[in-house]
Order: structure tokens, then sequence, then C-alpha cells
């Protein structure tokens, strides 16, 4: 299981990546095109923050320049998949005690964890895609059968 969650997060970088590629070459970038994708890359820092029992000091709708975007991604990758490399397969579904962004407790496994940050930010890469397919000659495609392809 752990290494398909690494195969998983590995698809997740590539499809972010492109995304974020196709918002790098528009001048001017639709303004909420940049928020969702600050969004998908803000609640995976939060997420992830909440997995590694560490403080995140970032909101679920933080500013992001698309500048800073890549970066991110990546930086945020390597270290996901740097703990995932750390833990036994058996942690994958101890329960790890977090609040929400109302602080409200609740307990999930990091094999839930990361099934959710995969499917928020793949709902949301739709949404930044539907944004920016009038503004670019070919919209990215994310599909991760594609990048299996590819691979």
């Amino acid at each position: 299981m752990k290494n398909y969650l690494i195969h998983l997060l590995n698809y997740e970088l590539w499809a972010n990546q492109r995304v974020i590629g196709a918002l790098e070459t528009l001048d001017n970038p639709p303004a909420r095109a940049i928020a969702v994708m600050g969004h998908i890359l803000s609640a995976q820092q939060v997420w992830l923050g909440r997995a590694l029992n560490e403080t995140t000091f970032i909101s679920i709708w933080e500013d992001t320049p698309v500048a800073w975007m890549n970066e991110t991604a990546e930086r945020q990758h390597r270290k996901i998949v740097s703990y995932l490399n750390t833990l036994p397969e058996t942690d994958l579904t101890n329960p790890i005690d977090y609040a929400n962004s109302k602080q409200e407790p609740y307990q999930s496994t990091l094999l839930d964890i990361l099934t959710h940050m995969s499917h928020h930010a793949a709902y949301h890469r739709g949404q930044v895609v539907q944004l920016i397919r009038p503004l670019v000659t070919e919209p990215p495609v994310t599909d991760f059968i594609v990048w299996t392809r590819e691979s």
C-alpha cells in the first residue's frame, strides 16, 4: 500500500505541475484560477501538517503567487514521500488525531488523509482547467491514465 501511495503522490505532483505550468504561460491568469490552485497547495500543506503532527501557519485559502507554486508543490511532495518512506506499512492505518479549521477534533488514518488529499486536488484542478480553458491553446490534461502512459 505504501508504494501505491507514493505512486499516487508522484501522479499528484505531475498533475499539479501541469496545471501550474499552464498558469505560468498566461500573462494575466484569472484570479479565481490562481486562488483555487493556491488552495490545492495550501490544503495539502495543512493536511501534511496534521498527518505529521506539525503546526502549520497557513490557511487553506492562502494567497500563493504563481511563481511560488511549482517549488511549493515539489517541496511538499518531497516531504510527504520522505515521511512515507520511513514508515512501516502498518502505520498507514493507525489513527491520527487532528483538529479541523474550526478546531473540531477528528481522527483519520494516514491512508484516508492521503486519499482525501488526492481526490480534493483532482476536483479543484478540474475547476482551474475549466477557468483557463478559453485562455490557453491546449488545456493541461491531468488524467491519471495519461500519467501512467507517459511514465
